[in-house]
């Protein structure tokens, strides 16, 4: 695994957020909501989406 950061928030209630940056530019963005759905985002260096999983309920990502 390259180096970077982390980003990790979360309550009591299951909403979490999980955002890695690593050292090459690359990102990944995993949401857990409330509702148990989970949304995972990829984003390579360059800025080509490798992986965009959402629940239905949650299909608009926070910019």
């Amino acid at each position: 695994m390259a180096e970077g950061d982390r980003h990790l928030e979360n309550d009591d209630d299951g909403l979490s957020y999980d955002d890695l940056k690593f050292s090459c530019g690359c990102r990944e963005t995993r949401h857990t909501y409330h509702d148990g759905c989970i949304s995972v985002r990829t984003i390579r260096h360059d800025g080509r989406i490798l992986r965009d999983e959402r629940c239905g309920e949650h299909e608009a990502w926070e910019v």
